[in-house]
């Protein structure tokens, strides 16, 4: 039987509800078997991310609260810059009667033909678009989720931390907490 299975990745720097939100709904609105979160390892087109292995850690504390959500490394555990495209085609390899729904905001898909083979991205997964605030037009080639549009940022929360400003109505507060306790996006 085939597997519906719901990717959603990106930096997570840091994690925040508007992640959380279109995770829950995707699960619900694409009946999702599972939903993979997936933590950038080295994405090739941002320069100055948050360590990894506190990526990742925000993550997982988010994930474990999550029904039928499943934390991914396989972008971080792999050394050098990260395609979407090689991500897919392991993951076809790992799950190969599975279906593969790839959760995209509207930012991105606006540069997906900037990506690294995005013609085949299209062929390995099924991509669903999340409407983020701002004007992100585009030619829609895409399925939507439907659902507001996510007004949060993770440069809005790196900033507000850094100006000593609360962000406790952006992230859970395992979260808050986490970047609390290590310092980040301090300076």
């Amino acid at each position: 039987m085939t597997s519906r299975i719901g990717l959603l990745g990106g930096t997570f720097d840091p994690i925040h509800n508007g992640h959380i939100a279109i995770a829950k709904t995707a699960i619900q609105q694409l009946k999702l078997d599972k939903l993979f979160l997936i933590p950038a390892g080295n994405p090739w087109q941002k320069s100055k991310i948050t360590d990894a292995k506190h990526r990742f850690e925000m993550v997982r504390k988010v994930g474990k609260d999550l029904e039928k959500v499943e934390i991914l490394d396989l972008e971080i555990a792999k050394p050098g810059p990260t395609y979407t495209f090689e991500t897919l085609q392991e993951l076809h390899k790992k799950y190969p009667t599975s279906e593969f729904i790839l959760i995209l905001g509207s930012d991105a898909v606006s540069g997906i033909d900037t990506w690294k083979e995005p013609n085949l991205v299209k062929t390995l997964a099924r991509i669903y678009v999340v409407q983020r605030a701002g004007d992100f037009t585009q030619d829609w080639h895409f399925d939507h989720i439907q659902m507001p549009p996510i007004q949060i940022s993770s440069t809005q929360i790196r900033d507000k931390v850094m100006n000593n400003e609360s962000i406790s109505e952006l992230v859970p507060k395992s979260v808050e907490e986490y970047i609390s306790t290590n310092g980040l996006y301090k300076n």
